[in-house]
């Protein structure tokens, strides 16, 4: 991407009422910018001389008049977050003094900044690499304690080391190849074919395990998608509403409320797992075609969970709707995904005589082990909801572990999952059997794959791509 020596500015803060609002300039006419704006509280321009010191001014606007008194925080490059002389200058909060501020500097001859133009120049500049440039964004979007894990573990380096180690063991790999391309008369000395094959298989384990680290990092960074299913009238919606602690859902006791799926986030736990809870259409036969539509949208979501939790009416017999929602949860637990069953209108069923034959009934159809947990719960009066949130975080302790996610490098992106896959595509062709012009293809495409991750060969559509999710004065 081509480098353009300008000067940037922008408001960094959110805006709306606030004690104080930063504004950030950056590029080579930052410091004289600052001067020709501001004047000292002695009179003249403010002494920027020093860079990290801050200095008081005042900012006034092309008439003369006063806008604001700031505080000036002069860094000189390569000293600062983009590498490029920047001034921050700290006003007072608020929407109009910032944009009074920030409209001086653009008519003394700042661009405003594009979303993630910041940061960009601190990857073009070298201050950071693509990866570490995504986990700014990450950390600022992190929404709980493990999100923020992973962005902050990403921003420190820990994925960069990961893929430049394994970068450096393939470049090695490739160049040992290469001193044997030179002789193709000779046949490949075993010692070297062990180190070839050691080499690749080696990077191979471990791209294989950035992978399978994938999905706890895309939990922690955009939420565990929890599905309700269930018959209609069930208490679904209910059930979401004490979940949440407020009423978000629409409850009526016409089955068949629900049309159309239901998302809402909350956090989970001590430690705010961030989960997308999904209220869903009830499963019955014999409806319209609008809830038809719903229905198969509901199996849909069920099939794409990270949990589903089949909510049942323990108050009477096991019907043929509860079956329906207990065959989707068998479905899932299939494929793999955690399912738990949810004993709705537990305060009814712990009645004399009301529980008897719905949990016999249960053991018939769910699968034995205790592979599906099972919580009474009463939607109405908060019975068992804590132990119902307790056995969804259980669930996703597996894809949540706070030790693996503070000692290992995790990829945590699609741009990530997408290259390490293909990477590993390349590296398929790395046998020290193949012809070794074959080899030293493959171990060439791996590392350009790895280099693209890193930012050190890609294209400017990606880095559009990457950036343009940043917020502005970012």
């Amino acid at each position: 991407m081509a480098y353009v020596e300008d000067t940037i500015a922008a408001i960094a803060t959110a805006a709306g009422p606030g004690a104080v609002a930063i504004i950030r300039m950056s590029g080579p006419s930052a410091f004289d910018l600052a001067k020709r704006l501001c004047t000292a509280p002695g009179g003249g321009s403010p002494d920027l001389s020093e860079s990290h010191r801050a200095r008081l001014g005042r900012v006034r606007d092309a008439s003369g008049r006063v806008v604001d008194d700031v505080l000036l925080l002069p860094m000189r490059g390569p000293r600062s977050y983009t590498g490029e002389d920047v001034v921050e200058i700290q006003c007072h909060g608020g929407t109009l003094v910032p944009r009074l501020i920030l409209g001086c500097l653009l008519g003394a001859g700042a661009r405003e900044a594009r979303p993630g133009e910041f940061t960009l120049r601190a990857f073009l500049n070298g201050r950071m690499d693509l990866c570490q440039a995504e986990a700014v964004a990450d950390v600022v979007a992190a929404s709980s304690e493990p999100a923020l894990e992973i962005a902050r573990g990403q921003l420190e380096g820990r994925l960069s080391r990961e893929l430049g180690e394994l970068r450096d063991v393939l470049l090695d790999a490739r160049a040992l190849v290469e001193a044997h391309l030179d002789f193709p008369e000779d046949d490949l000395p075993a010692e070297a074919a062990g180190e070839i094959a050691g080499a690749v298989e080696g990077a191979a384990a471990r791209m294989r395990d950035l992978l399978g680290g994938f999905e706890r990092a895309r939990l922690a960074r955009d939420g565990a998608r929890v599905v309700l299913v269930g018959k209609p009238n069930v208490g679904k919606s209910s059930l979401l509403n004490s979940l949440l602690g407020r009423d978000r859902a629409l409850v009526s006791a016409e089955p068949g409320t629900t049309r159309d799926y239901l998302e809402e986030p909350m956090a989970l736990g001590a430690r705010g797992l961030r989960v997308l809870l999904v209220d869903t259409a009830g499963l019955r036969e014999g409806s319209g075609a609008i809830e038809r539509a719903g229905i198969e949208r509901t199996l849909e979501l069920a099939a794409s969970g990270d949990v589903v939790v089949a909510v049942l009416d323990s108050s009477g017999p096991l019907g043929v709707e509860d079956v329906a929602a207990l065959d989707t949860i068998r479905g899932a637990a299939r494929a793999g995904t955690p399912c738990i069953v949810a004993m709705n209108k537990a305060d009814l069923s712990a009645q004399p005589g009301s529980a008897g034959g719905f949990e016999r009934a249960l053991d018939g159809v769910l699968p034995p082990g205790g592979e599906v947990p099972r919580v009474p719960v009463s939607a109405r009066t908060g019975l068992g909801v804590p132990e119902l949130c307790s056995a969804i975080e259980g669930a996703l302790a597996a894809l949540d572990g706070r030790e693996s996610i503070e000692s290992r490098p995790l990829a945590s992106r699609e741009r990530h999952r997408a290259a390490l896959r293909r990477a590993l595509e390349a590296l398929s062709g790395s046998s020290p059997d193949d012809d070794l012009e074959i080899v030293a293809q493959s171990l060439q495409g791996c590392v350009f794959e790895l280099e693209g991750l890193l930012g050190e060969a890609t294209s400017e559509e990606i880095l559009d791509r990457v950036f343009e999710k940043f917020c502005i004065g970012k």
